[in-house]
């Protein structure tokens, strides 16, 4: 009996060095384990409370006055839950922008630029897209001159309202009797001028030109284009920053942040319908 404890003592020491050698990193382990799971959890109701600042403010801006504080592109507004959502109250910035259904400022230097046409520009005569002559912005601008230079191009707007082409333009050393048009189509072949530009408008200044589409048809090929009406290339016509806005709509980014969490939705309210075009998360 002696000598079996004398040989159970040794292994007895040894057992509890093991264990003494292996509680302290299963210690850490759950330690880390529980703090992981604790971030984790924080985390996640962080988010349901930016998601829920996200869908409350489509509804402020559906049914409630929201709207009502942005009454052009560019108004920024801040937005409050009525409530706190898993105790915690997510801080909202809503910020109207312009709906753009199509578009073209010439950047690319070449005639399939832009977004939203159904294909590039149809050009013909002493028509081209050049750095020269000081754009309205950027590098690049729509430059036509003589009489036989003339430009178009089409997009899908079946089905839209309160459209509006807007766009830049500026008239350079025309003399009497020199004119310049911008024409509307729906089908390429029925066009109407909207807009004549003379030497009354000569002053080598960009002005902006708002058309309103409303009153005419609109098709899933409606056109617009540019002929000119000049007697010389020394006559200059320019164009720069076109394009084709939605009035009827609102678009809104709505930016909701709880704690670290961050929601950023851009919509777009037609009628009252709302749609969706993003709703990205992300972690600050």
């Amino acid at each position: 009996m002696k000598d079996e404890k004398g040989q159970a003592l040794p292994l007895a020491l040894a057992a509890l060095a093991v264990g003494v050698l292996l509680i302290t990193p299963f210690l850490e382990s759950v330690s880390v384990h529980s703090i992981a799971s604790r971030t984790y959890r924080s985390s996640i109701l962080q988010l349901y409370s930016s998601d829920a600042g996200v869908e409350d403010a489509i509804w402020a801006l559906t049914n409630g006055s929201l709207a009502a504080q942005l009454t052009a592109p560019g108004d920024s507004a801040s937005h409050s839950v009525s409530e706190s959502v898993n105790n915690i109250e997510p801080t909202i910035t809503v910020t109207r922008y312009e709906v753009i259904i199509a578009s073209d400022d010439f950047e690319s230097g070449g005639w399939s630029g832009g977004s939203g046409w159904l294909d590039e520009w149809t050009h013909t005569g002493d028509a081209t897209i050049k750095r020269t002559g000081s754009p309205y912005e950027g590098s690049y601008h729509l430059i036509m001159r003589d009489d036989n230079s003339y430009v178009k191009r089409a997009a899908d707007l079946s089905g839209r309202s309160g459209l509006h082409l807007q766009f830049q333009a500026k008239v350079d050393r025309f003399e009497l009797g020199d004119e310049m048009y911008c024409k509307v189509s729906p089908d390429s072949t029925n066009w109407t001028t909207v807009k004549t530009w003379t030497d009354t408008d000569d002053d080598d200044t960009y002005h902006l030109s708002d058309i309103d589409l409303s009153t005419y048809t609109m098709s899933s090929e409606f056109w617009i284009a540019f002929e000119s009406g000049m007697d010389n290339n020394n006559d200059y016509f320019y164009v720069d920053d076109l394009r084709i806005v939605d009035t009827s709509s609102i678009g809104c980014e709505i930016v909701s942040t709880a704690g670290n969490e961050e929601i950023c939705a851009d919509i777009v309210i037609d009628a009252g319908a709302v749609s969706i075009r993003a709703w990205q998360m992300e972690r600050q």
